[in-house]
Order: structure tokens, then C-alpha cells, then sequence
């Protein structure tokens, strides 16, 4: 099923976006049709997880996964109804409500998912808790990124894989992000390497995504800014969207790293 077909499940849908709006959708027969044959119709969104889950596929069922600035909650509703269960944790309580109230709607998620309102840099968790973390998009919104890193190695088992997202430090992030309230324009590998090194964590596998043909279907996609034409139209420029992966003309626009804490 594609990313984002979990929300066809549920009655309210809370979503939102990478310059912080928040917005709330009352489901329907029609979105509940389109949730489930198309999913997120976000591109940028699908190129992150389609990075996330290719990085954790191999986890067994028997993992234990955190999912540290979990948002509303997309990946931790999902793995949960892979069967996975799931640890999920977000600063905003507004986020974090949201996402009780959402798996409460599912018997089969309730039981899977815990969640926590708190700060990923004061994890209110035991050292060497997590086989599998998975933090997308959030430590570049995070002053103190190095104390981010340093607490998710702490409750990182030793060997257990960190899957992190995060925009890639390129000339066009430099211009743009304090409009997405990041704190820096992004990471390369070397600055990760960086901020990975004193924790004894070692980046196994990196994927990036959206360069600049990408960055032209996602700014014309968006100007459709109409729900059912974006959901028609969305495999249309998603197929191309992937396809700039490989092309691979000039800087991407986001990065994922998974990396492994050594023993």
C-alpha cells in the first residue's frame, strides 16, 4: 500500500507541513478512496520514506523503535500496522494528542504504539533501549543538534541502526531555510560524519534525493493547490520525481543516512 494509505482509517486526518502549518481534514468516502490508491500525495514526503523504509526493511518484527520527532505520526501508524510496535515522541503536544486520539481509532495500533510528549534532546528513556531509530526532518530544526546525536546514541542499542532525514547543505538551502524554521541549511555526508563521530555511530548506507529537475516537478505540482487534481495527477510526476534520483543533475535537496552504532 503506498505511504499514507494508514489515514484512510481514520476519521479526522491531521497533517503538516515543513514551514509548521497544521491542518486538519474531516475524512470522507472520497478521501478515504484516494488515501488508500495514492497515499500522501506529497512528493518530497514519498522520496523520504520511500529512503526510511528501503533503509529498515530488513528489521525484524521483534525490533524495538523509536520514532523521535514523530509529527502526527505517519511512520509509527504505519510500522504499527506492519505489525511493528512502535515508541513515538514529538515536542508538541497538540501533535502528540493528535496521534493518540488517531490510534485509539484501531484497537491493533493502540496496542502497538506508546506515545510521549518531550524533547529529543532529553530522551525520557533507559540507555540502549531502541534496536531502530528513526528521526526524519527533525534535528535541523534543533539549536543543539550535537545533544539531538548524542541522545539518540545513548538509547541506541550497540549494532541497532539510526535512520536519519535531513535537507542536504546545498547553495539553494543556504537561501531558503530560516523560512522553514531550520536552524542551519542542512547536512553533507562530511558534516554528519562530524556529528556522528564521538558517539561511535558510522554511516552504513546514504540516499539523497530531489535535485534540481526534481525541485521543477515539485514546485509545479504544487501549484495545482487542488486536493483531487493532486491525488489524480500525483504517480504522474512521482514517476519522473524517482527517476531524478538517477539523473542526479545538479545538488540534491535532502539527504537520508542510515547509520550504525558500532559495538
Amino acid at each position: 500500500m503506498p505511504t499514507g494509505s494508514i489515514l484512510r482509517y481514520f476519521r479526522t486526518i491531521e497533517l503538516g507541513t515543513a514551514d509548521g502549518k497544521a491542518f486538519t481534514l474531516k475524512s470522507n468516502l472520497l478521501i478515504k478512496i484516494a488515501l488508500a490508491f495514492v497515499g500522501i500525495p506529497h512528493l518530497g514526503f514519498r522520496a523520504r520514506a520511500r529512503i526510511i523504509f528501503r533503509f529498515i526493511k530488513a528489521a525484524p518484527k521483534s525490533a524495538r523503535i523509536l520514532d523521535a520527532g514523530a509529527g502526527y505520526g505517519i511512520y509509527s501508524l504505519t510500522l504499527a500496522e506492519r505489525g511493528y510496535s512502535v515508541d513515538a515522541i514529538d515536542l508538541e503536544k497538540g501533535r502528540t494528542d493528535a496521534l493518540n486520539a488517531r490510534k485509539k481509532e484501531r484497537r491493533a495500533l493502540d496496542e502497538k504504539i506508546t506515545v510521549y510528549t518531550g524533547s529529543i534532546t532529553a530522551l525520557p528513556f533507559q540507555n540502549n533501549s531502541y534496536d531502530l531509530i528513526i528521526c526524519s526532518d527533525v534535528i535541523e530544526h534543533i539549536k543543539d543538534d550535537a545533544k539531538a546525536v548524542s541522545e539518540l546514541a545513548r538509547v541506541l542499542a550497540p549494532q541497532g541502526t539510526l535512520v536519519i532525514t535531513v535537507p542536504y547543505h546545498s547553495k539553494y538551502n543556504e537561501r531558503i531555510y530560516p523560512m522553514f524554521g531550520h536552524e542551519r541549511p542542512g547536512y553533507n555526508e562530511e558534516e554528519m560524519r562530524r556529528l556522528l563521530a564521538p558517539h561511535n555511530l558510522s554511516i552504513e548506507q546514504l540516499s539523497c534525493y530531489e535535485y534540481a529537475f526534481g525541485r521543477f516537478l515539485f514546485k509545479v505540482f504544487n501549484k495545482i493547490n487542488f486536493a483531487p487534481l493532486m491525488a489524480a495527477l500525483f504517480y504522474l510526476f512521482y514517476v519522473p520525481y524517482l527517476a531524478d534520483a538517477v539523473l542526479r543533475i545538479g545538488e540534491p535537496n535532502g539527504i537520508g543516512f542510515k547509520i550504525r552504532r558500532l559495538p
